[in-house]
């Protein structure tokens, strides 16, 4: 289980560990104290940290033998956005490569430097190095006021960015200097005793500067940012009774405490470990939706369709996607927040433009970044409606029909193309509205089409340039088909040669026969074969001599197979005549 950071009371303790290559100077961890919770002037929904105990004796800033000031060039500069503290807490470099100029007379805190040799760090990675990524990740930047002493800097006051920092004397409870106030009171100061602090045993060990009352046991002195007001090198501190104090900038014997900033809506673990400390739970942000699928155009008074392509978590969490709406230009509205990734809304007649976004959102709160649509334009003349639904009308033997209508909502005036796989087989203007409306596939039409899945589109158009699909599928199977004359040719006698025409495409591995009666009017029909006859381009002598109804006449009868034909197989025309 987990809780926020910001859920925590002023004085609760965190632990951030330390890199493996630096756990000798600061042991395994460095301990922070909660110092307080939207403290006024630091980033909005902040929780401020204070290290709970001095983890380093170093200098302020070291003596600048280039200085024209001959304070700073013995003791220091106690301008704190010069420092080389702020340098360093602030720093991720490797070892030795944090330090540079800030202005053209600093210097490094080498051993020379710093007083009586105590404590140099030029050769230190910076602080930021030493700790773990994820959390020097969170840290936020923050603006702190310093005020400027009045013999070099011109007095009053200026302001710092960083994401490490050393508190003020306004900040820890002590007078404000040259009463100017830097910050605000921390809810964690509140009198000489709550600003003690003790050293680590590793601040202890790894210094240089020895002293009987410089334990772990014992409070000790610590750096704040405030410099002397009325002197060019000295900068304020806490006594090691929480007294204020003031000292050369190149002491390395004085302590350090270094304050930051987190989102309170960091997580934590649900309650302290064995030490007494909680500890934070890095839980990483989920990817953006890698795409939003949104129309160009869509239409009042029907629905929009939007979805996202799935985003990814790092921890394996389960996602929400949070989707937005912005019409008109207007502001951002959230929509939907949900597990889905698709999101149908009705189109309002008010709105003329939209657009949509979406992010994930992570169990644990933590937001992924934006993916936007593009514009969408909304269309107020409505487009118009077929009756019926997307179908597969199965498997089709013969000839066949399917009815239908067309509506309007605006009552435009509506064209219709009927097609079969993209060729147009009829085309019908200006329909009326509702009327039942008639596809027939038949005659050639059906008889062309090859033994496969074939696709039906009804497209109906209105004068407004609105369209509307209907798509039907049917599979044609036809193994082979009879096709006789609807009705016999009439003759004045009973025909003794007839001359047969089949107008055809049979491919091979299909069969073909033609056959003739020369009584068709009788109960009883001879047919005769006259398949080479037709094939040949000859005439067909009949041997029938019957006839026992009272008119005479002739008939055709045309049957055909498959077989094992892949192409068309098709008869188009039969026409003949007769003697």
């Amino acid at each position: 289980m987990s809780k926020t950071l910001g859920s925590l009371t002023v004085g609760a303790k965190i632990e951030v560990p330390v890199l493996s290559a630096y756990q000798s100077r600061f042991g395994s961890k460095i301990v922070f104290k909660i110092a307080d919770k939207n403290h006024s002037g630091y980033p909005s929904n902040s929780v401020t940290l204070i290290t709970e105990k001095i983890i380093q004796l170093m200098c302020f800033d070291a003596k600048e033998p280039s200085n024209s000031n001959s304070d700073r060039k013995q003791y220091g500069n106690n301008r704190y956005q010069y420092s080389n503290i702020l340098q360093w807490l602030n720093s991720n470099a490797a070892a030795g490569a944090w330090y540079s100029a800030k202005h053209s007379a600093d210097a490094p805190p080498t051993n020379a430097n710093v007083w009586n040799n105590y404590n140099e760090y030029d050769a230190w990675a910076g602080f930021l190095a030493m700790l773990d990524p994820k959390f020097v990740a969170e840290l936020l930047t923050t603006t702190q006021t310093v005020a400027r002493n009045t013999v070099t800097d011109g007095g009053s006051y200026e302001t710092v960015t960083s994401k490490m920092f050393l508190p003020s004397t306004t900040e820890v409870g002590l007078a404000n200097e040259n009463n100017i106030a830097e910050g605000t009171l921390l809810a964690l100061f509140s009198n000489d005793a709550s600003r003690v602090a003790y050293p680590t045993a590793q601040c202890v060990s790894n210094s240089e500067y020895t002293d009987a009352n410089f334990s772990t046991s014992k409070g000790w002195y610590w750096w704040l940012r405030t410099p002397y007001s009325s002197s060019a090198h000295n900068v304020r501190g806490v006594y090691s009774g929480g007294s204020l104090y003031y000292g050369n900038a190149y002491y390395g014997y004085r302590g350090v405490r270094p304050l930051c900033n987190l989102k309170s809506s960091i997580l934590v673990s649900d309650s302290p470990n064995s030490d007494g400390n909680y500890t934070v739970i890095y839980n990483s942000a989920p990817s953006a939706p890698p795409s939003i699928t949104a129309p160009a155009t869509c239409y009042s008074g029907q629905n929009i369709n939007i979805s996202c392509a799935a985003a990814t978590d790092p921890d394996g969490d389960a996602l929400t996607y949070c989707f937005e709406r912005s019409y008109n230009s207007g502001a951002w509205t959230q929509v939907q927040a949900s597990a889905s990734r698709t999101f149908t809304e009705a189109v309002s007649t008010a709105w003329n433009t939209l657009k949509y976004r979406v992010r994930a959102k992570d169990s644990y709160g933590n937001y992924s970044a934006y993916t936007t649509s593009g514009d969408i334009a909304v269309i107020h003349n409505q487009p118009p409606a077929i009756s019926g639904s997307n179908a597969d009308l199965g498997i089709k033997r013969a000839d066949f029909t399917y009815q239908y209508s067309v509506t309007d909502p605006d009552g435009d005036t509506v064209n219709v193309v009927e097609k079969i796989d993209g060729n147009t087989i009829a085309t019908k203007n200006a329909i009326t509205l509702g009327a039942t409306q008639t596809l027939s596939v038949a005659g050639n039409t059906f008889t062309a089409l090859t033994n496969a899945k074939h696709t039906i589109t009804i497209t109906a158009t209105d004068s407004a340039g609105n369209s509307a699909v209907r798509t039907l599928t049917f599979t044609k199977s036809i193994a082979g088909f009879v096709i006789t004359l609807s009705a016999p040719l009439e003759a004045n006698s009973q025909p003794t040669r007839a001359n047969v025409k089949v107008t055809r495409d049979i491919p091979a591995g299909g069969t073909f026969k033609v056959e003739v009666t020369n009584n068709p009017f009788d109960a009883s029909h001879v047919w005769e074969d006259c398949t080479n006859a037709v094939v040949q381009g000859v005439a067909h002598v009949f041997t029938n001599k019957i006839n026992t109804a009272a008119q005479y006449g002739m008939n055709i009868r045309v049957t055909v197979q498959r077989g094992d034909a892949l192409t068309a197989c098709w008869v188009s025309g039969i026409g003949g005549n007769f003697e």
